[in-house]
């Protein structure tokens, strides 16, 4: 696809942005209207010169906001996470100078529920239109169309492997102009260097040049590499370092960047994403409501064990969270007074495998604490440890420090890269004895995580507790 073709898409892509701004904030106008403004009443009384003159200043302040937070450049290798995390910073800036424009200017929609109204709309509206544009771009690359021209330079496994991957995925694109080879002899530098930069000036004087990829080990390389960048700068040319830090497996990279510096972040768990945000404003809706409504439950069941055994109502244990970090966490206490004293001496008639500690027919138990054990109500006080932000509601079970200290395998403490929670895969689907088996679950967790995963878990959790299943 031409230059010109291009740049068309990209000017077509800005309007239909402005586009759907203007019917998201036309849709919240007749959504927040007081009293019984319809559609129509809405158009008659808005319509006016002031109004347009208003929306069409907003529309213009949004598409600079939208080119500010880049969201005209190319998301070709970037996954969908980022491009859904820049569209919702690039709403939140547009939408904040609303409502103190409109009550500088008394404008009659700035009703209280207008602006997160229009927020979503606006936010909603444009993943969308990403989203299937991402798709229609995807289904283009595969027939030849919109193809970026590219070059790859290096040696050995890692150049043809980029070549092979940029092949092999149609859907990204790519048309391979060349490989450029690092000349051996020069290492790097000299005639090697030279020959290089002056095979891609040739190249981009005679043709257009989009992108060079450089798939180069960081030993010995670093003078071409600057090069490179130089070049490609004054060329207008997108360079992309291939990295050869390491091999990932279960991590994933992202970059970042350092006072300008570009740094490559290696990481294990989720991302921290707007995502991660839904699961904590889930973790505080949630817990807060129920909290709220449980309360006259917990009250009740506080009042029952004060008077089926002496001791105090809530057990208090220190747990391992997020990164190693130490906290609390309260349960309704199930056992007699002094139970903590006894493990040593019960130790023999442990039947988990693995670190952890597990009797089932456990002899310090409360005739109260059995039950509170057999439905899973022990745990609704850690509905605390979430609203602090020590746990989740749905996360791998936190370890106390005894069973942490005894984990033998280096991989088992990734599940400490994520946020403990109440409840989990293990729970729902009818935990066991076998430690194995959990953490394996716990693992199958952390790599599939999302919001509809923590869903789905919270609503099997309801019915697995009153089986008594999860217990």
């Amino acid at each position: 696809m031409t230059n010109w073709h291009r740049t068309t898409l990209l000017r077509l892509l800005q309007l239909a942005d402005l586009a759907v701004v203007a019917a998201a904030f036309l849709s919240a106008v007749a959504l927040a209207a007081p009293g019984d403004d319809d559609w129509l009443t809405i158009l008659e009384m808005r319509v006016q010169v002031r109004n347009v003159l208003f929306v069409a200043g907003y529309l213009a302040y949004c598409h600079f906001v939208f080119h500010g937070f880049g969201l005209y450049r190319s998301y070709r290798l970037s996954p969908s996470s980022r491009e859904w995390h820049d569209v919702a910073w690039a709403v939140l800036t547009a939408t904040v100078p609303l409502w103190a424009f409109a009550d500088l200017l008394h404008v009659r929609f700035a009703t209280h529920i207008f602006l997160p109204v229009f927020a979503g709309l606006a936010f909603g509206g444009l993943g969308a239109e990403r989203r299937l544009l991402r798709v229609l771009a995807r289904s283009m690359h595969r027939n030849g169309r919109d193809l970026r021209h590219v070059i790859v330079v290096g040696n050995g496994e890692q150049a043809f492997d980029t070549v092979a991957r940029l092949t092999r995925r149609a859907d990204l694109g790519y048309h391979l102009v060349e490989m450029i080879p690092l000349d051996p002899s020069g290492n790097g530098n000299g005639t090697g260097s030279a020959a290089v930069l002056g095979r891609i000036e040739t190249l981009a004087a005679s043709q257009p040049i989009d992108e060079v990829f450089v798939a180069l080990p960081l030993g010995g390389t670093q003078p071409l590499i600057r090069a490179l960048v130089s070049l490609c700068e004054e060329q207008g040319i997108t360079l992309r370092l291939v990295s050869s830090v390491a091999d990932l497996i279960l991590a994933r990279a992202q970059l970042d960047e350092v006072d300008g510096r570009p740094v490559i972040t290696l990481f294990s768990g989720p991302p921290d994403s707007h995502a991660l945000l839904g699961k904590r404003l889930l973790d505080l809706g949630v817990s807060l409501v129920a909290g709220l409504l449980l309360l006259p439950l917990c009250v009740t069941l506080a009042i029952a064990i004060k008077l089926d055994s002496r001791g105090p109502i809530l057990f208090a244990q220190e747990r391992v969270g997020l990164r190693r970090r130490r906290f609390r966490l309260y349960k309704f206490r199930t056992l007699i007074a002094g139970a903590d004293g006894l493990t040593d001496e019960l130790e023999p008639l442990n039947e988990a495998q693995g670190p952890v500690f597990e009797i089932p027919n456990e002899p310090r138990v409360t005739r109260v604490g059995r039950w509170l054990r057999h439905v899973g109500l022990d745990e609704l006080p850690q509905l605390v440890n979430v609203i602090k932000g020590d746990m989740s509601l749905v996360g791998p079970r936190p370890l106390p420090l005894r069973d942490v200290r005894r984990i033998d395998k280096r991989a088992r403490e990734r599940r400490f890269s994520v946020r403990p929670g109440m409840t989990c895969l293990w729970q729902v689907n009818g935990h066991a004895p076998e430690f194995e088996d959990w953490i394996k679950t716990d693992m199958a967790y952390i790599d599939n995580w999302s919001l509809g995963l923590d869903l789905k878990i919270l609503v099997k959790t309801i019915p697995t507790m009153l089986s008594g299943r999860g217990a």
